[in-house]
């Protein structure tokens, strides 16, 4: 990996709807080249994709939930049966395993208070949950792809 994947990476993250005609200018290159690492970074598995960022809060929610799950493990329930349960719950936006003190984490968007409870009750219900711990902040404070620095 040389500075222009760098750059190409560090800008497309800032603003993943950049054009390669900008990178291209910044970085002094051609932007055909600019094309071509950009391709070769998809190709090597580098880039996988981009997102999209929105405002929750002028979509209906108040708060982003984190809940640190425990789990039972069983020979019909284990930490992937669980997850598999979190990832089709509509609200939850990031589910994975973890390793150290817990499990399982999920990151959800809520409506308020009353949702994020309701919300925490479907997890702690989930087959094979032993315990939990959560937490909530305001979409003030927002999930944005440059916060998470690599």
């Amino acid at each position: 990996m040389d500075e222009l994947d760098k750059l190409i990476m560090d800008q497309l993250t800032e603003d993943a709807r950049k054009s390669f005609r900008s990178i291209a200018i910044k970085a002094g290159k051609a932007t055909d080249t600019v094309i071509n690492h950009f391709n070769k970074l998809v190709e090597d598995g580098v880039i996988r994709g981009s997102t999209l960022v929105m405002n929750l809060d002028k979509i209906g929610y108040e708060g982003i939930a984190v809940f640190h799950l425990d789990s039972i493990h069983t020979e019909n329930v284990n930490p992937d049966t669980i997850l598999r349960k979190l990832i089709e719950m509509p609200n939850i936006i990031v589910a994975t395993r973890t390793m150290g003190k817990h499990d399982l984490l999920a990151l959800a968007v809520v409506h308020n208070l009353k949702h994020y409870g309701e919300l925490g009750r479907e997890i702690s219900e989930i087959k094979g949950v032993m315990k939990m711990e959560s937490s909530i902040w305001a979409v003030e404070e927002p999930i944005h792809p440059q916060y998470f620095i690599i």
